[in-house]
């Protein structure tokens, strides 16, 4: 006899409204009140037949019990038993069906910056022999991107370092010989860089202008918060230096509008006034990221992350505000999050990091993603000889979110799915744990995430759709009633 039980869920009231998030299939749907009591009540039971499911349902006839049951069972909110753990038990992928859709190129390991947070030496760029990605390395690492991107419509292309304007006098050629090659194989290219700003000029300003590159500032806010650790080699503040430099490229950011990279080590209560004031500048969005260290006179203290969750909370009631209002508040950090609500994808991995997203070193190896460039135990073969594809799929066995034991039943699994590889590296030890030194946060941003998206779906669900298209995605989901 087949049984069945109410899938796994968080529950959400927004604005009146009842609303249920499945965990496994990463799906929201509204509930009316009815439904919400069924559901209530059949929670605790656990595993129940069929017909003592249709009992508890308050129907004025057997079609409309059967109908009801039907509309449960067809959006997976009632599920056989051992089953509706989706993330649990899709099959892992393989190689040969991951095409490679982002590139990110290392143009060089070197820094004209000396950050103290830095998570690349903890704070000294300026030890040792840098490497420089010559031209011929680039191209071949364009090569490599076609040559793998399958039937893939778009690919991108990231320009990153050390500090990639460094090594400049590579990227507009890299660029030329791309858009050649998108023209010839059918796809469309995008490129993008992250920069510190320093070295921006009028002539590489108008070429990024020119290209439609995306551009990403790494910059923490005022002068004395961003001064406080990205200073010169030499010690000298930075903020005074690069302000004209960036006024000069967020006036001219048409084509495609620069965004700010905040890094947070103290201070988390002054996040409100970062934010306006980065936007103030121009910027067209601003995301916040703790600082990845494992230096302790850095890291945040779970005091500081409490008062940044609340901080974080006010600023999503600010986006959505301005959102019912049909404007734009650029608070990357709850963008990015409703956009993975509304697209729905469940994912067995927490990024693209070692499937459809590699970094290549400044010799043409390539590596799990940029912040793993130039170690060796996350080298995943080079652009000549291809992948090391044992020791890729080991990697993607090994760090599927079914095998981290302490994500397997957190209603948040589809959401994080464990979290980034790097900071559980620096953070747990390995970069195949799950970063439970920040588990309980993310639960709490995560709620802060759906209840601010159940509240927008139902003021205006266009307006997600509008966030997917700007992020360059088709929507997928809306809430439902069920």
């Amino acid at each position: 006899m087949n049984r069945f039980k109410v899938a796994e869920n968080k529950t959400i009231r927004a604005d009146g409204r009842d609303y249920i998030f499945l965990v496994a299939d990463k799906a929201i749907f509204e509930m009316d009140t009815p439904t919400k009591a069924v559901l209530d009540d059949l929670t605790p039971k656990g595993a129940l037949s069929r017909q003592e499911i249709m009992d508890c349902l308050a129907c004025e006839s057997n079609e409309e019990q059967r109908a009801l049951f039907r509309g449960l069972l067809k959006r997976r909110v009632i599920v056989p038993v051992n089953n509706g753990t989706s993330v649990l038990t899709k099959a892992k992928p393989q190689s040969v069906s991951i095409p490679l859709k982002t590139l990110i190129l290392h143009l060089t390991d070197a820094c004209n910056l000396n950050c103290r947070y830095c998570y690349h030496t903890e704070g000294d760029l300026n030890k040792g022999r840098k490497k420089v990605m010559g031209l011929d390395v680039a191209c071949r690492a364009v090569d490599f991107l076609f040559d793998h991107a399958g039937q893939l419509e778009e690919v991108v292309l990231v320009f990153f370092g050390g500090e990639p304007l460094l090594n400049f006098r590579v990227i507009p050629a890299v660029v030329d010989y791309a858009s050649q090659k998108a023209a010839e194989k059918g796809k469309k290219i995008n490129f993008a860089i992250t920069t510190n700003g320093t070295l921006l000029t009028e002539e590489i300003i108008a070429f990024f202008q020119d290209k439609s590159i995306g551009v990403t500032v790494s910059m923490d806010g005022f002068d004395d918060v961003h001064d406080r650790y990205r200073r010169f080699a030499d010690g000298t503040p930075t903020y005074a230096m690069m302000l004209p430099k960036i006024k000069q490229l967020l006036v001219r950011s048409n084509a495609k509008p620069a965004v700010a990279r905040v890094t947070l080590v103290e201070d988390p209560g002054r996040v409100p006034q970062i934010l306006d004031h980065l936007l103030g500048l121009g910027f067209a969005e601003v995301g916040f990221s703790p600082v990845t260290t494992g230096h302790p006179d850095y890291q945040l203290s779970n005091h500081d992350m409490d008062i940044l969750l609340g901080e974080f909370q006010h600023l999503s009631q600010k986006f959505l505000s301005a959102a019912k209002e049909r404007r734009f508040y650029g608070f990357s950090n709850i963008i990015d999050m409703l956009v993975s609500l509304h697209q729905g994808d469940v994912m067995n991995y927490p990024c693209g990091a070692g499937l459809g997203l590699f970094s290549i070193g400044p010799e043409g190896q390539l590596y799990l993603c940029q912040r793993f460039t130039g170690q060796d135990e996350f080298c995943m073969g080079d652009i000549y000889k291809g992948f090391n594809q044992e020791k890729l799929e080991t990697f993607r066995d090994q760090a599927e979110i079914s095998n981290k034991a302490d994500c397997r039943r957190c209603w948040v699994r589809t959401i994080c799915t464990g979290g980034c590889y790097h900071e559980a590296c620096v953070r747990e030890g390995s970069h195949l744990k799950p970063n439970l030194h920040y588990c309980e946060w993310i639960k709490q941003w995560s709620e802060i995430g759906l209840d601010t998206y159940c509240r927008l779906a139902a003021a205006d669900p266009e307006y997600l759709d509008m966030l997917c298209r700007s992020r360059g995605h088709r929507s997928h989901m809306t809430v439902k009633e069920t």
